[in-house]
């Protein structure tokens, strides 16, 4: 997948002026011997974005190869969230990509939401799998949460490219909110999702069997979010 990761990240770059933001050494790589693990973090800022997010990881047995991206907006600008992680087992792609409604009203959607939701229309053979509960709040018609054959890979990275291709002009083209209580809204959207994901998602948990629970409560919380 590292040329999904190179192609996205190649686009962002020729759109935005990007600044990498440096991680301390023992949370932007975990490697370890003859191929076991290999996990590689990557922060960025650009206007309007307060932080981007890249994992890439590798683990041997049981194989699993991962590429999880997000494109977190500084909460000043209305624009959405956009995140896409793909991690392929040898049998199956656990698939979430999602674009984050910051806030909930008609002419919100129609500028932001609605693109990508006629685009995941496309994408609907992609049954919906069970969604943890605290999910939930962040699940619209724009949302691909599943679990495909391995055999889809190449339409997958498909579906993220056209993902992208929607979000990123609406990065190059956001103005900042100038209306104080729709500024606020958006505010407490990012500081929620932001909790919710360092208290609630369980990958983590998931992630520390295999670096430690303390490093991967860290890498949480200062790198991903």
């Amino acid at each position: 997948m590292d040329e999904l990761f190179n192609d996205i990240l190649g686009q962002c770059s020729s759109a935005l002026k990007l600044e990498e933001i440096p991680i301390t050494p023992e949370l932007a790589r975990t490697k370890y011997p003859f191929g076991i693990l290999d996990l590689v973090c990557r922060n960025w800022r650009a206007a309007p974005l307060r932080k981007i997010y890249s994992m890439r990881a590798k683990i041997r047995v049981p194989r699993l190869d991962i590429l999880g991206m997000a494109f977190h907006p500084e909460p000043c600008y209305d624009i959405p969230i956009f995140l896409f992680d793909l991690s392929c087992t040898s049998k199956k792609i656990v698939t979430y990509i999602n674009v984050f409604a910051a806030l909930d009203d008609p002419s919100y959607y129609e500028t932001y939401m609605k693109p990508f939701e006629q685009l995941a229309r496309r994408y609907a053979h992609f049954q919906p799998f069970e969604m943890p509960e605290w999910m939930q709040y962040y699940r619209s018609a724009c949302t691909i949460y599943s679990h495909p054959g391995s055999d889809c890979l190449d339409e997958l990275k498909a579906c993220v490219r056209q993902y992208f291709s929607l979000y990123l002009p609406m990065l190059e083209s956001a103005i900042k909110i100038s209306d104080p209580r729709k500024a606020e809204a958006v505010q407490r959207f990012h500081a929620r999702m932001v909790s919710d994901v360092l208290t609630k998602d369980g990958s983590r948990i998931m992630l520390g069997r295999a670096i430690g629970q303390k490093k991967a409560s860290r890498l949480f919380q200062e790198v991903l979010t």
